[in-house]
């Protein structure tokens, strides 16, 4: 009898089945908006950033512009996992006041739904989005910084090809260096060269010539560098004069530079899995090593835990009298999201020096930050006009009030005296 009420709502850009009514629905449309734009935007804002410092270095370093992409690739789990979670504060707050200052939560309430009917969509949505983070923090964030600390090694190494800038000495290992004074169509004439050997006999060879190229040989290991219109000095220790050879063109092979191999993975607790962190906190024979991965394996997971709260504290400071249209409540709660990751951050590092205990610096916060979300809840949702931040509002305006009655004082001292000269 009451299938009339339920019907399946497939989200278009999803594609994922989910049983709701049409209240719920709504309330999920409404939520998802914001949602997306603040991930969108605070992602896409962070990635322009590191993207002006990431194409200066390839471009110091002479490496291949893609780099900078798979660079920035690596680092779009590191930047959702921030814009997440205040994603989704944004998201609920910003629903629920739109609800409440278009009158539709007291047509609502009105029908026998309160808020924690209403809380329905918010909540399952969390769930949701929790084990994504969980997902992101435990698993991808730590195999994404990797790749892009192995991109920053092979860039900075020379293992994208070897940089050889125009008007600097560039010393390519095993006692050979070159300068070379200008470089034209990707290395293929260059002009002003200057080559140096150095052998371990004492033996040094010294080449300059006016221009030249680089030419790749089939072994991949060697490059070979014609030379044309130039001179070579050969100085021996045991010879008291040098010989010096004119040449109209000469071939000069040299061995391109050996790349060191990067490290495995796990050298840092962030490139560590949730799993690999639970068991190097239960198998380091080292107390602080093990207390540094416990706090971070913590530390993911209250980071997690905190988005099946954000909700309770999203509808607590985002549903308010119509006649104070203030935006302190979302001032409020991104202040107090942001100050709960930075404590855990700070506890996390805290607790790796061996300063405190692990739950004291990590699980302390967390329940603050709980505690206050539900307060903020129970205040709305069982107290009749009452505002969870009154106290903030009132201090405020009697702060302005004074500062205004003092400035007006001032204004009228001012003008007395003026009248009185």
């Amino acid at each position: 009898m009451a299938l009339h009420r339920w019907y399946i709502y497939l989200d278009p850009l999803k594609g994922f089945p989910a049983v709701f009514k049409k209240v719920d629905v709504y309330i999920l449309r409404q939520v998802m908006t914001p949602l997306l734009m603040t991930i969108g935007v605070s992602a896409m804002l962070l990635l322009l950033e590191k993207m002006l410092r990431l194409f200066d270095m390839v471009a110091n370093q002479g490496g291949p512009v893609g780099v900078v992409f798979r660079m920035l690739g690596n680092l779009i789990p590191q930047y959702i996992g921030l814009a997440l979670p205040l994603g989704f504060l944004l998201g609920v707050l910003l629903a629920f006041r739109k609800l409440s200052n278009s009158n539709e939560l007291e047509g609502m309430q009105a029908g026998g739904m309160g808020l924690f009917r209403l809380m329905r969509a918010p909540l399952c949505l969390a769930l949701a989005l929790m084990a994504v983070n969980v997902a992101l923090l435990g698993y991808i964030q730590p195999r994404s910084f990797y790749s892009y600390q192995s991109l920053l090694f092979d860039l900075t190494s020379g293992a994208f090809g070897t940089s050889i800038r125009p008007g600097e000495y560039s010393d390519l290992g095993d006692g050979f260096t070159l300068r070379i004074e200008r470089a034209y169509d990707g290395g293929q004439k260059l002009e002003g060269i200057f080559a140096q050997k150095e052998r371990s006999d004492g033996r040094v060879t010294t080449i300059t010539a006016r221009e030249g190229s680089f030419l790749a040989t089939p072994d991949g290991s060697t490059v070979l560098m014609r030379l044309r219109d130039g001179t070579i000095v050969d100085v021996e220790p045991n010879k008291p004069a040098p010989r010096v050879f004119t040449f109209k063109q000469h071939d000069y092979p040299f061995e391109m530079p050996k790349i060191t191999e990067f490290r495995q993975r796990g050298d840092k607790e962030r490139e560590m899995t949730l799993p690999e962190l639970w068991s190097e906190s239960h198998t380091s024979q080292k107390p602080r090593e093990a207390q540094t991965y416990l706090s971070a394996f913590y530390d993911r997971l209250l980071r997690s835990l905190t988005i099946l709260v954000l909700p309770f504290m999203a509808v607590g400071l985002g549903v308010g009298p119509k006649r104070q249209q203030k935006q302190l409540g979302l001032v409020v709660g991104v202040i107090l999201l942001l100050t709960l990751h930075k404590t855990l951050e700070f506890g996390t590092a805290a607790a790796g020096l061996g300063d405190g205990s692990t739950l004291l610096n990590l699980f302390l916060p967390f329940i603050g930050f709980t505690a206050l979300s539900f307060f903020f809840f129970h205040t709305t949702a069982h107290r009749v006009g009452a505002r969870p931040l009154a106290w903030i509002e009132n201090g405020w305006e009697f702060l302005i009030e004074n500062i205004q009655k003092i400035s007006f004082f001032r204004r009228s001292e001012d003008d007395a005296e003026a009248r009185g000269a």
